[in-house]
């Protein structure tokens, strides 16, 4: 099959209220991604998404397009030469691999998962936060996610005083003791803003998330230091886990090789695809560590990653993270241009069955939300 042509929608969702995460500068009040969209020669259309905007439009239209343009895909040709474009000009291709396997797996009227082997209908999700909210605020998001069905969360050490931090996590544990499970995330790998977590920081940290019964403890280090992750693995009984935004095999061997991490987290769209995530799953499997994709993306880029998850061992790959902060930013944001939404029921995100990622984008959200 031959690729008939290729575009990038840019897309800005308005929020219904200013929302900053931990790991910004500044409040936001809309929310903007790119969805590609790539055209097969039997009129078959396959998508993806990724949060970034006009600077990704101009990167594909100007490189990655005319590359595109009548090359003939299939399984064992998404081709690697051509993925490594991006490392060359600093940009993710992953977006786009995911693009074709929807195409392909929509020629072929299967689901993604099942023709990558996966037998797994649902995946256990994990509600993860995003913003730096009080104590109160804090245990009422989490009360909703219990009643959900929800039992592990993930929460965000980017406070001014690590004091306060670890004053949030003592009040979840005694407000929810062991029926919540607890991961943190301090947001250190890619880190723009304070505050900065050095070596000893980090330990510090570790020590103290002991006695809480943490999960794991997320990206403390910033991600050139490798050395540094496993200085700290040695030094503290917490899981260290990393990896969200990196790309290219070797950086994640690098990683692994280096005893670096216990949980190995790439994502299907921000490193180099579907393909290079279950090579990187492998590598992690050999070596008894776990591998949990990072999802924090647009809803055609998490559902890739649901379905990278459901094609993997449940015993390699426990849990789908998914973005509950607000409530109402799965849904009303993420999937604002899907005609169809992803079932989360009893603390399971179920599996769509339609072909491809399995769901439909509407021509009319596109129309509404597209700014260029």
């Amino acid at each position: 099959m031959k690729v008939k042509d290729v575009k990038v929608h840019v897309l800005k969702v308005p929020l219904p209220e200013p929302i900053q995460f931990s790991w910004e500068p500044l409040p936001h009040q809309d929310y903007t991604f790119s969805l590609i969209e790539l055209e097969g020669e039997n009129g078959v259309k396959g998508y993806s998404a990724i949060e970034l905007g006009s600077t990704y439009k101009a990167f594909i239209n100007t490189y990655v397009r005319p590359l595109l343009i009548n090359l003939q895909i299939d399984l064992e040709l998404i081709p690697d030469r051509f993925l490594q474009i991006g490392s060359w000009l600093i940009q993710r291709t992953g977006a786009l691999e995911v693009a074709i396997w929807d195409l392909i797996a929509k020629s072929n009227q299967l689901p993604l998962y099942k023709m990558l082997g996966g037998k797994r209908k649902k995946v256990k999700v994990y509600a993860s936060t995003g913003r730096l909210m009080d104590v109160k605020e804090t245990i009422d998001l989490i009360n909703d996610y219990y009643s959900k069905g929800i039992d592990i969360v993930k929460i965000r050490f980017r406070r001014n005083s690590i004091k306060d931090d670890l004053a949030l996590l003592r009040e979840i544990r005694k407000t929810f003791g062991d029926s919540i499970r607890v991961a943190v995330d301090a947001n250190q790998a890619w880190t723009f803003t304070p505050p900065y977590w050095d070596r000893m920081t980090a330990l510090k940290v570790a020590k103290e998330l002991e006695q809480y019964d943490v999960e794991w403890l997320e990206e403390p280090l910033y991600r050139e230091d490798i050395e540094g992750y496993r200085w700290l693995r040695e030094r503290s009984n917490i899981k260290i886990s990393g990896g969200e935004l990196e790309y290219d095999l070797s950086r994640f061997k690098a990683f692994v090789d280096s005893k670096a991490l216990d949980i190995v987290q790439a994502d299907a769209v921000y490193s180099n695809g579907i393909r290079e995530c279950r090579v990187i799953a492998s590598l992690a499997e050999s070596h008894n560590l776990e591998f949990l994709p990072h999802a924090w993306d647009p809803g055609m880029g998490w559902v890739a990653n649901l379905h990278l998850s459901a094609s993997l061992p449940e015993s390699l790959t426990k849990y789908i993270e998914t973005p509950l902060d607000p409530l109402w930013w799965f849904n009303d944001v993420l999937f604002a241009i899907t005609k169809n939404k992803i079932i989360v029921e009893d603390g399971y995100a179920i599996l769509p069955e339609d072909a491809g990622l399995g769901l439909e984008v509407s021509d009319e959200a596109i129309k509404k939300y597209e700014v260029e």
